[in-house]
C-alpha cells in the first residue's frame, strides 16, 4: 500500500502499513514539508494536509487521518520569514593568523540560523535560516523528546544534519566560495537540540534525575557528525538538560560574567530560561513559557512566519497592526500576542483575572471588537473578524506568564539580589528582542523596576557562536560560565507555588 505526496515539486510514492497516520507516513520517509507543533497528538489543528482518493477528500489532519491506498497528499504553503540572524551586544575580534570561513550556527527549536563569517576580519558575510526541519516531529523540545523516546532519535539526527549541510550550500554559493574554505563550525542550540545535533538520544533528559548524555563544549571533526566540509565542529558548552549553550552563550555575549554589578538574563519563547547574578556567580533556572509564546497552540496563533501580527498599537481609538511582510495577516504570533494583551489590559478590556469584558461593559473604543465564537468571549483582531484572541488563549497566557513572574522572584529570592537592584536587565532571543517592553512589563512578564534599564540583545545564540567561530578566548570564557552557572528546579521550590499564584493576577 502507498500514498503519492506532492513536496513542492518533489513527488513521492510512500509505503505505509495499515493503521498508520498520514503524518506516521510522513515523519518515517524524512519528509520536511510540514509542521507538527504538539507533536501528532491532535491538539494543536496545525498539521493540515490536503488529501484525497479519487475524487473525494479535502483538508484534513494529518495526525488524525489514516493513510489510505492510492491516496493524493499535498501541503499548504508555510511562509517563512526570519529576524534571527540580528544580535547586539560584545562579539569577541577574531584570533591572528587565522585564514578562510567559519559557520556560526543557531540550532533553535522553532528556527535554525547558520551565518557564514571570515577568520581573518571577523566580517559577517552572509546568513540563511529556515524553521528546524525538525518541526514534523513536534513543535516545542518536549514532543520530539517523546519522539526520541518511541525511537525517532536518529530520524531526527539526520533531518538536522541534512538542513544544515544545505544551508552550507547556500552560503558556499552566496559567498561564491567553495566548501573546502570552510575551516570551523560552532553550533549553540538547547541541550536537547545539542544532543540531535551532535548523534545523541536525549530521551534520559525527560524523566528524573533529567541527566543529558553530554554537556559539550568540545571540538568534534566535521566528518564524524556527516556535515559536508572538513574541519573542525565546536560544540558550545551547556549546564544542564534545561540550560543549553543558547543561555551560556547570552551571558557570555551581556558580558554577565564579568562585572561586580547584578545582571538579570531572560530568554524569553516557548521554554522561558533565566539567569541572575555577576561575576561572584549566577543561578539559572527554566520555566515552561507554554505555547501561547511562541503561538503555536493559540486558536489563531503561528510562527513569526509571514503574515504574523508581530506587534500592535492603539491610536485614536484604533488597534494598529503590525504583520510581517507588511501583507494581510493570517494568525497571530507571541509578540503580537503580548502587545494585543497589554493594549487590552490597558482599555480595560483585560480584567486583573483575565477575563474579556463583554462590549456592553467597556467604554473603549475597542468594544466593537468583542463577540462570540462557539458560545466564546473572543476579541477580534482584524476587522474582517477572521483571527481572533480566546478566552482559552489568554488562560494559556496567564500560565505561562505566572511561571515566568515566579522564576524571576525566586531566583531573587536565591540570589539574595533585590529586582530593584537589577542594574541591567538583557532580554534575548526573536522574543525578548521584538516584544514592547512597556507590554511586557505591564503585564507581569518582565519587573517594572527594571523596564528602564533593559536591553534587547537580539539572537545571543548565534552571537556566542559567531565569537566561538573567532575565537579560543570566547571558546575558554564560554567553559568558564559552564562552571559558574548554579542551576535550580524551578517548581520544586518552596516559593513557587505562592509566586506562581501571585503571578496569575494582572497587575
Amino acid at each position: 500500500m502507498t500514498i503519492t505526496v506532492y513536496e513542492g515539486t518533489k513527488k513521492h510514492e510512500l509505503p505505509f502499513n495499515e493503521g498508520e497516520t498520514i503524518l506516521t507516513v510522513l515523519q518515517n520517509a524524512g519528509i520536511q514539508s510540514i509542521t507538527a507543533p504538539c507533536g501528532g497528538k491532535g491538539a494543536c489543528k496545525k498539521c493540515i494536509v490536503n488529501a484525497h482518493v479519487g475524487e473525494e477528500g479535502g483538508p484534513v489532519l494529518s495526525c488524525t487521518t489514516p493513510a489510505k491506498d492510492g491516496m493524493v497528499v499535498e501541503f499548504y504553503p508555510e511562509d517563512r520569514f526570519s529576524f534571527a540572524d540580528r544580535f547586539a551586544g560584545r562579539v569577541f575580534p577574531p584570533d591572528a593568523g587565522l585564514k578562510g570561513y567559519g559557520i556560526a550556527c543557531d540550532i533553535g527549536t522553532t528556527k535554525v540560523v547558520c551565518q557564514l563569517v571570515s577568520l581573518e576580519s571577523g566580517e559577517l558575510v552572509c546568513a540563511v535560516s529556515g524553521s528546524n526541519n525538525q518541526r514534523i516531529f513536534g513543535g516545542d523540545v518536549l514532543s520530539r523528546l517523546v519522539a526520541a523516546e518511541e525511537g525517532h532519535a536518529d530520524e531526527i539526527h539526520e533531518q538536522i544534519i541534512l538542513q544544515i549541510n544545505e544551508f552550507i550550500g547556500q552560503l558556499c554559493r552566496q559567498a561564491d566560495i567553495t566548501s573546502g574554505d570552510i575551516r570551523i563550525l560552532a553550533a549553540a542550540g538547547n541541550t536537547i537540540m545539542m544532543h540531535f545535533f551532535a548523534g545523541l538520544n536525549p530521551a534520559q533528559i525527560s524523566t528524573a534525575p533529567f541527566t543529558p548524555v553530554s554537556l559539550f563544549g568540545e571540538m568534534k571533526k566535521s566528518r564524524e557528525l556527516g556535515l559536508a566540509f572538513d574541519g573542525d565542529v565546536y560544540l558550545c558548552p551547556s549546564v544542564s538538560g534545561f540550560i543549553g549553550s543558547d543561555v551560556l552563550c547570552g551571558i557570555l555575549t551581556g558580558s554577565m560574567a564579568e562585572g561586580e554589578d547584578s545582571m538579570m538574563l531572560i530568554d524569553l519563547g516557548a521554554n522561558t530560561e533565566m539567569v541572575m547574578g555577576n561575576r561572584d556567580g549566577m543561578i539559572a533556572c527554566t520555566v515552561d513559557g507554554g505555547a501561547a509564546l511562541k503561538g503555536s497552540l493559540l486558536d489563531h496563533g503561528m510562527i513569526a512566519g509571514l503574515g504574523a501580527v508581530s506587534g500592535a498599537r492603539y491610536r485614536d481609538g484604533e488597534l494598529i497592526l503590525d504583520v510581517l511582510g507588511a501583507g494581510k495577516p493570517t494568525g497571530i504570533c507571541g509578540s503580537g500576542f503580548i502587545d494585543i494583551l497589554g493594549i487590552l489590559y490597558e482599555q480595560e478590556i483585560l480584567d486583573e483575572m483575565g477575563r474579556i469584558a463583554a462590549a456592553d461593559e467597556t467604554d473603549s473604543p475597542l468594544a466593537s471588537h468583542i463577540g462570540e465564537e462557539e458560545g466564546r468571549t473572543v476579541f477580534y483582531v482584524t476587522k474582517d473578524k477572521k483571527i481572533y484572541i480566546s478566552q482559552a488563549d489568554i488562560s494559556k497566557f496567564q500560565m505561562a506568564k505566572a511561571a515566568i513572574y515566579a522564576g524571576i522572584r525566586v531566583l531573587s529570592e536565591e540570589t539574595g539580589i533585590p529586582v530593584s537592584r537589577i542594574s541591567r536587565l538583557l532580554l534575548s532571543g526573536g522574543m525578548g528582542s521584538f516584544v514592547h517592553r512597556k507590554n511586557a512589563a505591564l503585564l507581569g512578564m518582565i519587573p517594572q523596576e527594571c523596564m528602564d534599564n533593559s536591553v534587547k540583545l537580539g539572537n545571543t545564540a548565534l552571537a556566542g557562536a559567531v565569537s566561538a567561530v573567532l575565537s579560543e578566548k570566547a571558546r575558554a570564557g564560554l567553559s568558564r560560565i559552564q562552571g559558574m552557572v548554579k542551576v535550580i528546579d524551578l517548581p520544586t521550590h518552596p516559593s513557587f507555588s505562592d509566586e506562581f499564584t501571585d503571578g496569575m493576577i494582572f497587575e
